[in-house]
């Protein structure tokens, strides 16, 4: 750890407050990835993963959907390794 960094890929779960009852639920449709800049297409071409958004503010925040039909858990597994192996060259 040369640089400060821990982590070269961090999957969270992304909470959502319904905004009726006031509710905090797990998203069962959405994840917030950290990661390099530029892996956009790298997440994108996870199967399972809908869209990818990453915006001006954090280059290296990404807000990923998940097509509902896949497993949220396989799917954050499958987008770090992804993002690991394109790190190491593969």
């Amino acid at each position: 750890m040369k640089n400060g960094r821990m982590k070269d890929v961090i999957v969270e779960d992304v909470f959502e407050t319904d905004e009726r009852t006031g509710v905090r639920s797990l998203s069962t449709k959405k994840v917030t990835v950290w990661a390099d800049v530029g892996l956009t297409e790298i997440i994108k071409v996870v199967e399972g993963v809908v869209n990818v958004y990453n915006f001006d503010h954090s280059k290296t925040e990404y807000t990923v959907y998940i097509d509902p039909r896949y497993s949220i858990e396989f799917v954050k597994a499958e987008i770090e390794a992804a993002i690991l192996c394109k790190s190491e060259g593969g």
